[in-house]
């Protein structure tokens, strides 16, 4: 189940999409990143967290973007 999770959502035609990798590395190293102080004394910067979410929700974005582009010119 997992496999085929990670296989439709991060390879769409059987390639890795390197805009989806990015956008899922990026969430998680955010969410680690803010919950790195409860496990070790650590100063988390506002602009680091929110620059791995802005990235994130950029490669989301692209992504829609050259679908909906491929989409219009069919």
């Amino acid at each position: 189940m997992i496999r085929k999770l990670i296989a439709d959502t991060l390879k769409p035609n059987g390639k890795w999409s390197i805009k989806r990798l990015g956008a899922f590395t990026s969430f998680w190293a955010a969410i680690m990143y803010a919950a790195l102080p409860l496990f070790k004394p650590f100063e988390v910067h506002e602009f680091v967290f929110v620059g791995l979410l802005t990235y994130s929700a950029t490669a989301l974005g692209l992504t829609v973007w050259n679908k909906t582009i491929k989409h219009d010119e069919q």
